[in-house]
């Protein structure tokens, strides 16, 4: 795609010198671009990047997107510039015009947790279907999601060279959603689940993040399918808003997943097998499969479940999709598990963290036989806003009442997890071993001090604590 075709999808004049460019990618970070990109100056909440367009010209961008006039550029860098209202509603709707023109189906996947592993397995899942699209990462905001649709034709890439795009939702504040869904209409799609993650920006709490995420089922196209977690209750009342579009003489569908009876894709005869994942039979509207799942941690099913739905809406069968589960990979720092020199095994799992995926670490270790300890490393949760110490006394207290033998809490609010585990711990008569630093540096040097044979340890907390960077405390 030229510059002068990007420029005629956002109905703008095209500068001579640029007409016949074809970028090889687009970017919003200066300091990371790459020779023969497009750059675009957004304003952001904290800077504004046209003060980054000589850099970005300078280090090999092959034009800027701007949205007010940069007197101090020469006149060459300045005939480098497309003109637009607002940069960050010009890089959407770009990424609008793209889809639009490619025409064929997304899906769309939110929820509160597990989304980037949800599309991940969703991608394989799909495989058979044709050829796949998946965001990279969690490109999945307001910046984000134009860029995941960019990449669909930077480095030679070309949108025809996909069937299907897979692209993952977030959002921090409600509306988020909706506009996510103005730039990519869903044909799918997908909600995993509920939780109290951001929930500093919802007044309303629990309710107010389930209405935020329904945005994506309002914003399905008129024909198209919400695949809902029937095991959440918030997420399978959505299911309301597809029966309401129906009333409305469309063709919206429901469908749920999930170990609920109501489930059109569920598992049954679960096997937790602790570090080698689980294995299940997927039972589907076309039929049933044995699946082994290489992911640590019982609460992978169901972001299985949620991609087997999503390929068996696209008529892949059982027994093809139970083959792809089972090349399933963790992504970085969501549930690595690592074998150290020493004898003990090291679950990464910090990427991030919140009361319920913590609650669900305490499953995991439970389910890890013949463990001589079991070690829970738990970082920080943030944004949760006035309810932050009690979620974190709450998380302490359930557990000191589950198996882990040694609880360190790293920085801030944990300080309540393990304060409350201590005060339950003793009720109970004083099992669990506590202790609490305030850095991801000191945790890592009480781990060197700590770990033995034989332990299993798993670390977890928000992404801001960057609890993964203790690992580098012990030897390879």
């Amino acid at each position: 795609m030229t510059i002068a075709e990007i420029a005629a999808l956002l109905g703008l004049p095209c500068p001579a010198a640029l007409q016949a460019i074809a970028p090889t990618g687009f970017s919003i970070d200066s300091r990371a671009i790459r020779a023969g990109e497009i750059f675009f100056a957004i304003h952001g909440k904290r800077l504004d990047a046209h003060a980054f367009v000589p850099e970005a010209l300078a280090r090999g961008a092959c034009a800027a997107v701007v949205h007010r006039d940069l007197p101090a550029l020469s006149a060459d860098a300045a005939a480098r510039c497309l003109r637009v209202p607002d940069t960050l509603r010009a890089m959407q709707d770009l990424a609008r015009a793209i889809l639009k023109r490619w025409g064929r189906p997304i899906v769309g996947i939110t929820g509160s947790m597990g989304k980037t592993t949800a599309k991940d397995l969703t991608e394989l899942t799909l495989a058979p279907y044709g050829r796949v699209y998946a965001s990279v990462g969690n490109l999945n905001n307001e910046y984000g999601l134009p860029l995941a649709v960019f990449k669909m034709l930077s480095d030679g890439r070309r949108p025809d060279d996909y069937d299907i795009a897979v692209l993952e939702m977030g959002m921090n504040e409600k509306g988020e959603i909706a506009r996510l869904c103005e730039i990519a209409p869903p044909d799918v799609s997908v909600v995993l689940n509920v939780a109290p993650v951001h929930i500093e920006n919802f007044p309303d709490g629990l309710e107010g993040i389930a209405e935020a995420k329904a945005e994506i089922v309002h914003g399905l196209k008129p024909d198209g399918v919400a695949i809902l977690n029937a095991d959440d209750p918030r997420v399978a009342r959505m299911a309301a808003l597809v029966l309401a579009r129906r009333q409305d003489h469309r063709g919206a569908q429901a469908m749920y997943f999930g170990r609920h009876e109501a489930a059109h894709v569920t598992a049954l005869e679960v096997e937790p097998r602790g570090l080698l994942g689980s294995s299940f039979t997927l039972s589907t509207l076309k039929g049933a499969a044995a699946v082994e799942l290489p992911l640590i941690g019982e609460h992978h099913i169901g972001n299985a479940l949620a991609a087997a739905a999503v390929a068996t809406r696209f008529g892949v069968s059982p027994e093809a999709i139970a083959a792809q589960l089972k090349l399933a990979r963790p992504g970085a720092h969501r549930g690595v598990a690592r074998r150290y020199a020493g004898g003990f095994t090291v679950v990464d799992d910090a990427y991030n963290s919140n009361p319920a995926a913590l609650l669900e670490a305490l499953r995991l270790l439970e389910q890890v036989p013949d463990a001589a300890r079991r070690i829970l490393i738990a970082g920080e949760m943030r944004e949760l806003g006035e309810q932050a110490a009690a979620m974190h006394a709450a998380c302490g207290t359930a557990i000191a009442q589950s198996a882990v033998d040694i609880l360190l809490g790293v920085g801030g609010q944990a300080r309540h997890l393990v304060e409350a585990a201590q005060a339950e711990s003793a009720r109970r008569g004083g099992r669990l071993a506590t202790a609490f630093v305030e850095t991801a540096e000191a945790a890592g040097a009480w781990l060197a001090a700590q770990a033995r044979a034989g332990d299993v340890i798993l670390i977890k907390g928000s992404r801001g604590v960057r609890l993964e960077t203790c690992l580098e405390a012990l030897p390879a």
